[in-house]
């Protein structure tokens, strides 16, 4: 990669639309609406089988060096995986103008309901990953802090929005982020991510416009570190 350039993640689909904090484009409206209940099947595709412990979890902060416009002043959720060769997770503070009850319209009890769909990643827009609070680990899921956990069960998903609080402790992401092998190496090792640990209340955080500010403040002296086994080429890499 040059070092010149910005990272550029990987495996972004180029049928993605643009969408940012500010208003949702009608490319992506349409896109959710139309994926419903019916979460999309390419999920699998991610082959994500076995729950990761919490200590594989950790905030990625984005040094405001980062000019990558689908990176820049994020916080991003990643965890392991035993399954997944590199990290994977949601960016936590991209909320869109997009109603949750538009993107579900099959779910009755969202009626009225004005919590909105975040921006998870640029990765896969038209799939959806979730957060939820819960007191057993939901399937197919991984604990990123006590009682906190990353899922993308679709079937789960659909369940948790029947209930009668369907967002209680719930938030729901188009889209995720990964890296292709090596690259979120790379990118830390040219300083464009610092490192914090998750908590619930960030997660859940009621403005996330504040969010990386002060995430950015308390992970300043903590770069986030890697190491990469001997022979491990496949981005792999445990957190500390």
């Amino acid at each position: 990669m040059d070092a010149r350039r910005a990272p550029v993640v990987a495996s972004r689909s180029r049928s993605s639309p643009s969408l940012n904090g500010a208003g949702p484009s009608r490319a992506l409206a349409t896109t959710v609406t139309r994926a419903g209940v019916f979460l999309a099947a390419a999920l699998c595709c991610t082959a994500l089988a076995q729950e990761a412990p919490r200590g594989g979890a950790l905030f990625l902060v984005a040094d405001p060096s980062l000019a990558d416009p689908n990176f820049g002043k994020t916080v991003v959720l990643v965890a392991r995986h035993a399954e997944v060769a590199g990290p994977i997770g949601v960016v936590i503070n991209r909320p869109t103008q997009i109603e949750i009850g538009r993107v579900f319209p099959d779910a009755k009890n969202l009626a009225g309901i004005e919590d909105r769909l975040y921006v998870g990643g640029p990765v896969a827009r038209h799939v959806f990953f979730y957060v939820l609070r819960a007191a057993e680990p939901p399937p197919d899921a991984v604990e990123v802090a006590d009682g906190v956990y990353l899922g993308w069960n679709p079937k789960h998903l659909k369940a948790l929005l029947e209930r009668n609080k369907p967002l209680d402790g719930l938030r729901i992401y188009a889209g995720h982020a990964a890296w292709a092998p090596g690259q979120l190496e790379a990118e830390v090792a040219r300083g464009f991510w610092k490192s914090a640990r998750p908590d619930a209340r960030s997660i859940f955080a009621t403005r996330p416009e504040t969010l990386w500010p002060e995430l950015i403040r308390r992970a300043a002296a903590t770069p986030a570190r890697f190491e990469l086994p001997a022979g491990d080429h496949k981005g792999g890499s445990p957190w500390h």
